[in-house]
């Protein structure tokens, strides 16, 4: 079974090699407050900041999902003035999240998936994002993003960068916290986070300390020592720091991603049946493909592809049913990418 599905979706190549090499290393016998644990924290720190171009001074927090992400921030940072900029579910269950925690503070601005949101000043001390939605299959400019903070340098920002880290080249300088779960581009199984935050971020959650176990201000003293709050997924850590080391550059799987993202949207566009879910160019995402279609033709082609072995996405939220979703993630194979274009083309 090939998994297209947008996460989690299929596994980097060399796992199986990895997982083997873990067993051997005994490192998943060894406690989370010991020497090898240390160790291994701040190789994997250092391998993710040289591999994903993060700041040296930018911290690294590993965590259980983005979702357990979404309630840290709020817990944290929801006092102040928030502003969720959102257009698909994914960054409104984020906002629903604060909301749910401080209906004062939390405010929402829902845009429409074609057009991006205005770039100004916002009258927010706060700004979530989500830079690449995977219930639609659009995504934030890069550019945008740094204009963005530019206009915004006060602020903190924090982008749910879930289906994009280690896919594409991420502009971290222009927020404050990235956060992101490890099933889609880094081709690894799902249960854990990553969460990297500055040192703005670090210094206020020491001065307004959270009274939540999981706060930011305990992260960071933990991190400082390269321990965590919690017993953490040493396995995923471990495997982490693998594929971080031996990948191909970040800037050449890019390049890669947005050239076979390209060549989908125009098998869409040349497609009788299926077409892009978003017409404007540039908010598509380049690592969600989403496609629209009657929901009976959806459904069958779901199938014709499973018969095959062959796993690609269902819609999600309000496009569940005449909407598929095709992974544009690092871990997919020329071959695999061209057996399901096959697919695709030959469907009627």
């Amino acid at each position: 079974m090939v998994s297209f599905y947008p996460g989690p979706s299929r596994l980097d190549l060399q796992l199986e090699h990895y997982l083997q090499d873990a067993l051997r290393s005994d490192i998943l016998s060894q406690n989370h407050r010991s020497d090898a644990f240390m160790k291994l924290y701040e190789d994997t720190r250092n391998a993710a900041c040289r591999y994903l171009n993060v700041p040296a001074d930018y911290s690294l927090y590993f965590l259980s999902s983005a979702t357990e992400c979404w309630e840290i921030l709020s817990q944290d940072l929801g006092s102040l003035q928030n502003l969720h900029l959102y257009n698909g579910a994914f960054g409104e269950k984020g906002f629903t999240v604060n909301r749910s925690l401080h209906p004062d503070t939390a405010n929402g601005l829902l845009f429409d998936k074609e057009e991006l949101p205005d770039v100004k000043k916002y009258d927010a001390e706060v700004i979530h994002l989500t830079q690449n939605e995977t219930a639609n299959g659009t995504q934030l400019p890069l550019q945008w993003m740094q204009e963005l903070r530019k206009l915004n340098p006060s602020a903190f920002i924090t982008v749910d960068a879930t289906s994009s880290m280690a896919g594409q080249l991420l502009p971290i300088e222009a927020a404050d916290v990235w956060f992101a779960s490890v099933q889609k581009c880094f081709g690894m199984p799902s249960g854990m986070a990553v969460m990297f935050c500055s040192p703005r971020v670090a210094a206020y959650g020491k001065k307004n300390k959270s009274p939540f176990y999981n706060s930011i201000h305990n992260l960071e003293v933990l991190f400082n020592k390269k321990q965590t709050t919690h017993t953490p997924n040493v396995l995923g850590i471990y495997l982490l720091n693998k594929i971080l080391t031996h990948r191909k550059s970040l800037s050449v799987i890019h390049q890669t991603l947005k050239e076979q993202s390209l060549q989908w949207y125009k098998l869409l566009e040349q497609h009788t049946l299926f077409k892009p879910l978003i017409a404007h160019h540039t908010m598509r995402s380049d690592t969600v493909i989403a496609a629209k279609g009657e929901a009976t033709d959806i459904e069958r082609f779901k199938k014709y592809c499973a018969q095959q072995n062959y796993i690609i996405g269902n819609g999600y939220g309000d496009y569940a049913t005449d909407t598929f979703r095709i992974a544009n993630f690092p871990s997919h194979q020329p071959d695999e990418i061209a057996f399901l274009k096959q697919l695709l083309t030959s469907f009627q």
